[in-house]
């Protein structure tokens, strides 16, 4: 079933019927199919819903990449609006940069993730933003160019943070988009900070955002294979600018989930995502818990920091003969768990 936002602009569909679109972010695998419009492209930077979405051939219409090559140009372009002003503002940038003149922007989502203020937002754009329709309380706005547009480059919206965390100093690229841009999350200070010995072996950083624990192992643990893995292409973009900043040589993987996760693990470390979009969603979690005994080896050992109130530990004894709460704050435990049941 399509999302609230794509059944928003089935409803529009005439609009996307003829002409080059590109469709960026959309929530669901199947949009571009039912748009029906063979110049429709597709602009992912969600792992999942991309590798979903270019399944049966499909491949050359759909691209995974953090920001889309500005060298094609398209008469029309949907964006669905991200969680983020400063990642929406961004894409704004970067997709402005692929339109034709007097090109066509769209904005849908959800009207309590922020669409509302896509109005404001497309200004930079256009003199003129109209909302064009609204359904499932959802809402799509639109704006055509008639501004200067700036080449875009990714770069210029990447910041350098320096950070000292767990008696390091190093420092970490970030982007609008990634999780908790621009600074170290708390969570996973309080990983770091707590951190057990770290094993030598293969270190797996999963859901690694900008880098910030898989640095860290390879700065820790020289002599170790680092790999980190995350769904969104800004994060992997951000974790390998990370690790060139610290002179480290990792392994960064985009994955759903630990599906394109490849050998086993002598540690695996992560502050694990529970939200999908706007939405809190525990599966992703939940599933790399029950997968976990196909990537750990033997005495291998699973260190995880968590909200409080998000009750993992029963999970985690399912699966792990040895669970310990290691550290608690007064918003996060870390658990750090062996012998792999």
């Amino acid at each position: 079933m399509l999302s609230a936002p794509s059944q928003l602009l089935m409803r529009n569909k005439d609009t996307f019927a003829q002409g080059k679109w590109l469709l960026v972010n959309p929530t669901d695998s199947q949009i571009a199919e039912q748009l029906n419009n063979p110049d429709i492209k597709v602009f992912h930077q969600y792992f999942d819903i991309f590798q979903q979405s270019s399944a049966d051939g499909k491949s050359a219409q759909h691209a995974y990449v953090a920001a889309y090559p500005t060298d094609e140009k398209f008469n029309g372009a949907v964006i669905y609006m991200p969680k983020s002003k400063d990642h929406a503002k961004m894409l704004i940038a970067n997709v402005a940069a692929c339109l034709e003149d007097n090109g066509s922007l769209l904005l849908v989502g959800e009207n309590k993730g922020g669409v509302k203020s896509a109005a404001k937002i497309l200004e930079t754009i256009s003199s003129q933003v109209n909302k064009v329709d609204s359904a499932r309380h959802c809402a799509l706005f639109g704006a055509q160019l008639d501004k200067p547009v700036k080449p875009f480059e990714l770069s210029k919206w990447q910041s350098e943070i320096e950070i000292s965390v767990g008696g390091l100093d190093y420092k970490i690229c970030s982007l609008p988009g990634v999780f908790n841009h621009g600074v170290i999350d708390l969570g996973t200070r309080v990983l770091l900070d707590n951190l057990p010995d770290i094993k030598t072996g293969r270190l797996l950083d999963f859901g690694c955002g900008a880098g910030v624990i898989g640095c860290y192992l390879g700065l820790k643990s020289p002599e170790s294979e680092v790999v980190m893995s995350d769904v969104s292409a800004l994060a992997v973009h951000c974790s390998k600018e990370s690790a060139k900043l610290n002179n480290l040589n990792v392994t960064v993987v985009a994955s759903n989930g630990l599906m394109d996760v490849q050998g086993k693990f002598s540690a695996i470390y992560t502050n694990p995502p529970f939200h999908t979009g706007i939405q809190t969603d525990y599966s992703v979690t939940e599933g790399f818990i029950a997968q976990l005994k196909q990537y750990l080896a033997k005495g291998g050992s699973l260190t995880l920091v968590a909200n409080k109130f998000l009750r993992y530990s029963e999970l985690l004894e399912q699966r792990f003969s040895a669970v310990g709460l290691i550290a608690q704050t007064t918003k996060f435990s870390l658990y750090h768990c062996a012998r792999v049941k």
